[in-house]
């Protein structure tokens, strides 16, 4: 029987792009930190930040912080979509984190009045580790490492062409460089915890996602349970829920180019909300739902209260346990799918696109099903033969686009209804 529930790996995809968010919040906090001590620093009249030097980096830093506060509320709005940001903006987002750092040490570097050699001390070389340090939130190792690389890299470069421009003396040459391997160091041990803590996520993850798995296998399996005890109180069922949750499918997946919201969870769901359309015929009294042969118009009345029963019954369920997805397409499949296109079905008349798509579907599953099935007091129909009456309802009894799903199948169904072929129900 199908379960419900998302792969592991989608899971861990949006749990990273939610530990992504805390990151970008840090980001931002840092960006504007320094914004704030370059401004401070202004104000204090210092030599350091004056002239070129204080707009450059000022300006360097407020388009970071632009940047990143547009990530950030992608983020938002993909989380909110229930969906990830493509790989590659975040790709970008990086590369542009270590352009920023290594921006505000090129800055300082060309411009600052104390010398260049003096520069590669800077300040804006912390920003460098610091960022390293939070790449690890990315979950992402190789991020990490190449934000370690390419600061050490930027770095090494300056220093070089410091030296070579000031003719300063070269025997402090390997301290400055010395910077560019403890860059590169913190790279590589970054990436060392982000690897880890990756590997830490994806188990718990996986655990995460087996614990739920079993749980909605074991719901819908009692799910199941209950309905087949609904369905052996009415002797010419056979295996009919079986074969109305294997329709169900193929209907589903056949309208699924046309409506974006029906996915493999959705049709999955449908498969086996299915199995409780009839659920409420445990309120119907044995002198009916057992009489064999027809019924009279009296009794007819009674079994058309099952929609009914089962709507009540689910009703009641869905309000003890909140907004469960199963079970509130299972309470719209017991309550409607004997309500018609045209209005004139029960309990409620409802017409047109008023009735619920999962028991338009299950309408027709249904009557397919009663019409290529055999019963006490007729013989089953042939496939063409209950094709042809399923089309004539189009747009009286059915859903037409039901029907015109129905009808690109028509080779499946007929495959499926060989492979399971038994008893109907009334």
């Amino acid at each position: 029987m199908p379960t419900i529930g998302k792969p592991a790996a989608s899971s861990f995809e949006l749990l990273a792009q939610r530990s992504e968010q805390v990151r970008v919040r840090l980001v931002i906090g840092v960006l504007v930190a320094l914004a704030v001590l370059a401004v401070l620093r202004r104000l204090a009249g210092g030599v350091v930040m004056n002239s070129p030097v204080f707009w450059w980096t000022l300006g360097l830093l407020g388009l970071g912080v632009a940047y990143e506060a547009w990530m950030l509320l992608a983020a938002r709005r993909a989380i909110a979509a229930d969906r990830v940001i493509a790989e590659w903006r975040w790709r970008l987002n990086a590369a542009i984190e270590v352009l920023i750092a290594v921006g505000l040490l090129v800055i300082l570097h060309l411009l600052s009045p104390r010398g260049e050699v003096a520069a590669l001390s800077a300040p804006a070389l912390l920003v460098l580790p610091m960022l390293v340090l939070l790449s690890v939130l990315r979950l992402r190792p190789a991020f990490t490492l190449w934000t370690g690389l390419a600061g050490a890299g930027a770095h090494a470069v300056l220093a070089v062409r410091a030296f070579a421009v000031s003719g300063a003396e070269e025997s402090a040459l390997p301290v400055y460089l010395s910077y560019s391997v403890v860059l590169a160091m913190t790279g590589v041990a970054g990436a060392v915890v982000a690897r880890r803590v990756r590997g830490y996520v994806e188990a718990a993850v996986r655990e995460e996602a087996e614990r739920k798995r079993v749980q909605v296998l074991a719901r819908n399996t009692l799910i199941f349970g209950l309905a087949k005890l609904a369905e052996f109180r009415d002797t010419d069922t056979g295996s009919h829920l079986e074969r109305i949750s294997v329709y169900c499918g193929l209907l589903a997946r056949q309208m699924a180019p046309s409506r974006a919201f029906i996915d493999d969870d959705w049709v999955q769901t449908l498969s086996v909300a299915s199995s409780m359309h009839d659920i409420g015929k445990v309120g119907i009294p044995d002198a009916v739902l057992c009489k064999p042969g027809r019924l009279t118009d009296d009794e007819r009345h009674v079994i058309q209260r099952h929609p009914g029963l089962g709507h009540s019954v689910l009703a009641e369920v869905l309000a003890r346990n909140g907004g469960d997805v199963l079970l509130q397409m299972s309470d719209q499949i017991a309550a409607c799918h004997h309500e018609r296109w045209d209005g004139a079905g029960y309990p409620s008349g409802l017409a047109g696109e008023a009735i619920p798509l999962p028991a338009r579907i299950v309408a027709v599953a249904d009557v397919y099903d009663a019409l290529t099935s055999p019963r006490v007091y007729k013989p089953a129909m042939s496939h063409a033969e209950a094709s042809r009456i399923i089309g004539q309802g189009s747009g009286t009894q059915f859903d037409p686009a039901v029907v015109a799903a129905f009808n690109a199948a028509a080779g499946e169904f007929d495959a499926a209804r060989g492979r399971m072929a038994g008893g109907g129900h009334r």
